[in-house]
């Protein structure tokens, strides 16, 4: 008698252990969603702020109101509860990689080459943009 209430006590703790877990895999599927959207919004900011106002106060605002979508997009993240596993680590290296091509590698060189040509920008951003989707993809695979 002993052990089938010990049985039946495991059993009920498993199964709310599932759904426990399976609770927060649901609660943390925002954030696929989350980096695509980062992702969408850097090929939109980078076009406009090289092709469609690449100098003079244009250049300007729109790199301060870009700076600040994504500081709200980020204040909004924070207030979530649940984060995927590896959620930080992920952003943060979408984040250096596209900084770094913006800054180092594809920026320049598109500057140099197409200068502010927009079909040049929207493609040149679509790749530096990819380690976020690609972020994003992963993310939703493993949720």
């Amino acid at each position: 008698m002993h052990d089938e209430n010990e049985g039946r006590a495991a059993r009920t703790a498993l199964a709310e252990a599932e759904r426990v877990r399976g609770r927060a895999v649901r609660s943390g599927r925002w954030f696929s969603g989350y980096l695509a959207a980062l992702g969408v919004g850097a090929i939109a900011w980078i076009t406009l702020l090289e092709a469609v106002w690449p100098d003079g106060a244009a250049r300007t605002y729109t790199a301060a109101g870009g700076a600040l979508a994504f500081l709200l997009a980020s204040l909004w993240a924070e207030r979530r509860r649940v984060f995927p596993a590896g959620a930080s680590r992920r952003f943060m290296i979408s984040a250096i990689v596209w900084f770094t091509l913006y800054l180092l590698v594809i920026g320049p060189m598109v500057r140099w080459k197409m200068e502010t040509s927009l079909p040049g920008w929207i493609a040149a951003a679509t790749v530096m943009a990819l380690p976020f989707f690609a972020a994003a993809a992963r993310t939703a695979r493993r949720s």
